[in-house]
């Protein structure tokens, strides 16, 4: 398959930086993600689970991402199914397929990646040789609209139940057992849920009767807990893309769980309770992925970062030992009244990463009912600390629909947003405010299971407010499109008879459903119709004694204390967070093994201390070759592998100044995506006293295969750009072997031309470029053709030379062998 052929190959290409590839293995398993691979890539739990099975001898896991409709379109006309990225192993050969439930709207593309590998959507319709199809994610929780397809669901916390998972499978492989008993099997490991041990029965009136279990002693599926983070395996070495992904930095976990309550929050119930990593395991952790990675920015991950109880000398300590290499820090869940002046002035130290405010609520009584515990005063308080520290642009985000909401309370947003943009004015400098809206979508297992969602048309007449009312206050908007937010809460809080549904919406042509330029009302609405499903009566009121479709699943957290904490929503009264007080009764802990696990001895924490350096500059030229798998790299995508590689190798790179740094190094000229070359150049600027030979060692021991150093050499550092001294580049250029008797012939007539004037159109401007006028000498042997040439694309020569303007990219193979320089 030529990737030339799809907008991004890079998607498709696998063989990056710490990949793992097992030509033999006694058990394989594909983990699937079902979206694109740039949005798969930054989910950590696919980095975890990945480098937890892989240290296992025998077992090899492999990655398979959403082939995106241009490559879905190829893989339909060349009938090549879905294959993984590590040994393009086609997922019907694997024996275990585990798909991340991350976004209810990623649910076609899990049909759809079945239906690309040929396997039976329907878990009834495989036999003994199909693989096993299980699933985890928050979306685990209610997995209902997806039960007649899943063969297996694991709950909660995978870092140890997935161990046992492949344990079983491969015992179950080795002794030949059928699909049922194998089934049998995994039934058994806390936390595992298979769906086709229970059946669900119906009330007349639609609602669920019972869900009816179809084992003794099989009545309800527990979650399965980790009991302490601070053990548990995470990767140091992870994957590091060639593309720039969602979240292109390294991220370490620091805290898993949040008992802050917020009652619309899933997270903050089916990942209770709080267990803190020690921040000297965080600080091991993050030391060794930078070295591993060369990634330039550290990312501080958990449900609200500021609430980890060693924030502040952590952060601290990874400023003093990394801020002198521009390597950022982010937290990018921070909760109003946990930014501290301290924690602004250490991440504004290198790089001003992003700030978002999350109130939820624009009145007051509102985040009262919602259990978000900040006030007014805090949220104008922390503006004001961000602006005053240097920072222009806030966004804030906010929700509608939430339950007892009126139209006064979707007012009190811009009211509330406005008077955060005033604390710039205050703080002297010129401030912006982006507010984000989405719709208020109840999920299970949470106080507001119970609720209502509104329409769609009330969903319209709120933004519609909303946008009046903020425009004229100056302040940007953006929402999240109304059919989206009803789509997600369709299946969020759905049963098996959406099943159908969802087969039906992958036949007329649903996919990427969460990207709102794929997304199509239309189809889905006709699907519903077809199938006879009423989408509105998913979003309707539950009564309190009405059995729920994820009734026999349990997160931990008791239904009675769900039910206490809707009333206390209705009341608007106050929930504690127990992280320091009294214990709630949510029902999760059982105060042995799981229980609270908090790190507050910052003492053991080892520090760095850096000395300032005076750095004087050298400037080197490398020739590099970029061959094999690495020609699909674009130009953009070769900068980012030359920028991990230069930090993983430890080059001592130069920065540029700003608020921004970037390394100090710069390419020739952009060679076309698909063309193989030896003649690559750029230009890198060091700190002095490193040779280039050991720059060239350092690099190619860094870079991966198809990417080499060839040459490289000191220059003078006021020497004039590459791109100034290019005079001429020679190609070669190889066809199809029928057109090789005829090659001379057109080489002649090509030369013969006094000119040849193409039109080239960039960016709305139209660029005239005479080939003719740019070939300096053009000769052929066989099904190639050598030539030498100053600008014009290897392609535009072929079209011109060959008369043949349908020729594509994929048709020719391109090789760049030499630049021509002029001489100085």
């Amino acid at each position: 398959m030529n990737l030339l052929s799809v907008e991004k190959p890079s998607r498709y290409m696998g063989g990056e930086i710490g990949s793992i590839s097992k030509i033999a293995a006694d058990l394989r398993i594909a983990l699937a993600f079902p979206d694109v691979y740039e949005v798969g890539m930054s989910h950590l739990g696919l980095r975890i689970l990945y480098n937890i099975l892989n240290a296992v001898e025998g077992v090899a896991a492999e990655r398979v991402f959403a082939p995106w409709p241009d490559m879905e379109q190829v893989m339909e006309h060349s009938g090549s199914p879905l294959v993984t990225l590590e040994t393009s192993t086609p997922l019907s050969k694997c024996d275990l397929i585990g798909f991340t439930l991350q976004y209810e709207l990623s649910y076609t593309n899990i049909l759809n990646m079945l239906r690309l590998s040929g396997i039976p959507l329907l878990a009834a319709d495989r036999n003994d040789t199909s693989p096993l199809v299980i699933a985890g994610g928050p979306c685990a929780f209610n997995p209902e609209p997806l039960a007649p397809f899943i063969d297996a669901v694991l709950l909660g916390d995978g870092e140890e139940a997935v161990l046992e998972i492949a344990v079983a499978v491969l015992q179950a492989k080795r002794l030949g057992e059928t699909r049922a008993a194998t089934l049998e099997r995994l039934a058994a490991i806390k936390g595992v849920y298979v769906p086709s041990f229970f059946e669900p029965h119906y009330n007349p009136d639609g609602t669920i009767a019972a869900i009816a279990p179809l084992r003794d002693g099989h009545e309800k599926v527990r979650r399965r807990f980790l009991g302490n983070l601070d053990t548990a395996p995470f990767p140091t070495d992870p994957v590091v893309p060639f593309m720039k992904t969602v979240h292109d930095r390294v991220a370490v976990e620091i805290a898993r769980g949040c008992t802050r309550g917020c009652r619309f929050c899933q997270a903050g119930y089916i990942y209770r309770p709080v267990r803190e990593r020690s921040p000297a395991t965080v600080l091991g952790l993050t030391d060794k992925s930078l070295c591993a990675t060369g990634y330039d920015e550290i990312s501080l991950l958990s449900l609200s970062s500021g609430d980890y109880s060693c924030i502040s000398p952590l952060l601290m300590e990874l400023m003093s030992r990394h801020a002198d290499d521009r390597i950022a820090v982010s937290l990018p869940s921070l909760r109003v009244g946990t930014l501290t002046d301290d924690l602004i002035a250490e991440i504004r130290k290198v790089r001003k990463t992003g700030f978002t405010l999350a109130p939820e609520a624009g009145s007051e009584r509102m985040r009262n009912s919602i259990n978000k515990g900040i006030t007014e005063a805090d949220l104008l308080e922390t503006a004001g600390s961000i602006y005053r520290a240097g920072w222009r642009t806030i966004k804030l985000y906010f929700m509608i629909g939430l339950p007892g909401e009126t139209a006064d309370d979707v007012l009190q947003i811009a009211e509330l947003s406005r008077r955060v943009k005033d604390q710039a004015k205050g703080s002297g400098v010129s401030g912006e405010v982006n507010v984000s809206v989405s719709t208020f979508v109840p999920k299970a297992h949470t106080p507001f299971q119970w609720e209502p969602q509104i329409s769609i048309e009330d969903t319209r007449e709120y933004q519609y407010l909303l946008r009046n009312e903020l425009k004229k206050r100056k302040l940007n908007f953006k929402w999240q499109d109304a059919p989206l937010s009803f789509m997600e809460g369709v299946f969020a809080r759905g049963d098996r008879r959406l099943a159908p549904v969802l087969i039906r919406a992958v036949e007329l042509g649903c996919r990427f459903d969460g990207w709102g330029d794929h997304f199509s009302l239309e189809r889905w609405l006709r699907a519903f119709e077809e199938c006879g499903v009423q989408p509105e009566w998913y979003l309707r009121r539950r009564n309190p004694d009405e059995v729920l479709p994820w009734d026999h699943l349990d997160s931990g957290v008791t239904v009675e204390f769900l039910r206490k904490e809707l009333d206390a929503a209705r009341n608007e009264t106050a929930t504690a967070d127990c992280r320091h007080g009294q214990c709630t009764a949510c029902g999760v802990c059982d105060f042995s093994i799981i229980a609270p696990r908090l790190s507050e001895n910052a003492t053991e924490m080892p520090t760095h201390d850096k000395p300032p350096q005076e750095l004087t500059p050298a400037r080197l030229r490398l020739r590099f070759s970029k061959t094999g798998s690495m020609k699909f790299l674009s130009h953009l995508e070769l900068l980012n592998v030359f920028t991990r590689a230069v930090a993983r190798g430890g080059v001592p790179i130069l920065f540029s100044q700003g608020f921004h740094p970037h390394p100090r190094f710069s390419f020739a000229t952009a060679t076309s995506l698909g063309t193989e070359s030896v003649a690559e150049y750029m230009d890198m600027f060091v700190a002095a006293g490193i040779s280039a030979d050991e720059v060239q060692q350092r690099l190619n021991s860094a870079l991966p295969v198809g990417l080499q150093i060839l040459e490289a050499e000191l220059i003078d550092v006021k020497s004039p750009s590459l791109s100034t001294l290019i005079n001429k580049t020679r190609y070669r250029i190889t066809f199809d072997e029928a057109i090789s008797e005829r090659l001379p012939e057109l080489c002649v007539q090509f030369m013969a031309h006094h000119e040849y004037v193409i039109q080239r159109k960039r960016k709305g401007d139209t660029q005239a470029i005479d080939l003719r006028g740019e070939v300096v000498s053009l000769s052929s042997s066989g099904a190639a053709l050598e030539l030498v040439a100053g600008r014009g694309k290897p392609l535009e020569f072929a079209r011109a030379i060959t008369n043949n303007p349908a020729l594509q990219g994929n048709d020719i193979a391109v090789e760049k062998l030499e630049v021509l320089f002029f001489d100085h």
